[in-house]
């Protein structure tokens, strides 16, 4: 007995179905690897006569795909009508018992990692100071500045940096790694709607500059110059990080970043966020108010 089909084969039903609508059917080159496996699934189930896999065309229409949605329905197998895209496997489990782990949306999605302003205490436990939220259920509204600080230790041990922010109330995210990069990504795109600030902390050198502006912020987390250009150094910048520097060096920068502009793209020199510790840290605006309204302008 064939297998269940695949998400691959399940899409081009899908776009099969769209394109029947329009034209009633279709006469299919039979090949291709994904017509091929439709069709001798279609013949497993009878719902095309044995010879069509002999055949250089077989021929589809809404009948035919009518009756394989129903046949993978009985067999208890994903159908291609299913929101595949959109559902998670928990959901996808309530239709079929076909499992898609490629397909719909993963376990972190949409998760972000966020730091408590305040602590919740929880008998038996210590201070919990983080949580895992699903970020479209974050209340954007009730904050005033988003931060997004880009290593783990430092998001982990943020009270080891002395920073003043003139926001009294300041969402604090995780930018994310492989587990939590697109919730980061998410959030910081929605919250760019509010416009409202959002201040990035992270390493000050070619890449964490490029990653700032990338994900919208409006300023970044840095010492008075002074102190920047005394602990700054090249050592910090690998040729990887070179691929960036086009394009900040064209960027216009607000005045307030522009030496740290020139030492960073020209000089090419950095600071690490672990670095950082003991100096007193502000907000320093990223770009040009123009540059920023005609991103924005582009964006729209």
């Amino acid at each position: 007995m064939h297998q269940a089909l695949g998400l691959q084969a399940l899409n081009w039903l899908l776009k099969l179905e769209q394109r029947l609508q329009r034209d009633g059917s279709a006469v299919i080159k039979a090949d291709s690897k994904i017509a091929a496996q439709v069709i001798a699934w279609c013949i497993e189930q009878q719902l095309l006569p044995a010879h069509s896999a002999r055949l250089a065309t077989v021929q589809f229409n809404r009948a035919l795909l009518e009756q394989i949605a129903e046949a993978q329905q009985a067999l208890g197998q994903a159908c291609f009508r299913q929101p595949l895209s959109s559902q998670d496997r928990l959901q996808q489990s309530l239709h079929s018992q076909q499992e898609l782990k490629s397909a719909g949306a993963s376990p972190r999605q949409h998760r972000v990692l966020v730091r408590l302003n305040t602590p919740l205490y929880v008998q038996g436990l210590p201070a919990l100071q983080f949580s895992d939220l699903d970020w479209q259920e974050i209340l954007l509204s009730a904050y005033d500045a988003l931060l997004v600080v880009e290593n783990l230790d430092c998001f982990y041990q943020l009270e080891r940096f002395t920073f003043t922010m003139p926001y009294p109330q300041l969402l604090i995210i995780y930018r994310g790694d492989n587990q939590y990069s697109s919730g980061g990504k998410a959030l910081s795109a929605a919250w760019q709607q509010t416009g409202k600030p959002c201040v990035y902390f992270g390493d000050a050198d070619l890449a964490g500059l490029s990653i700032a502006i990338s994900l919208g912020c409006s300023s970044m987390l840095l010492p008075e110059l002074s102190q920047f250009q005394h602990a700054a150094s090249p050592a910090i910048l690998d040729d990887k990080q070179l691929k960036f520097k086009p394009g900040l060096v064209a960027m216009a920068m607000h005045p307030a970043f522009t030496p740290y502009q020139q030492l960073i793209c020209q000089q090419l020199k950095g600071l690490r966020q672990q670095q950082m510790q003991a100096m007193p840290l502000t907000p320093v605006p990223l770009l040009a108010p123009s540059y920023t309204r005609a991103l924005a302008e582009q964006k729209s």
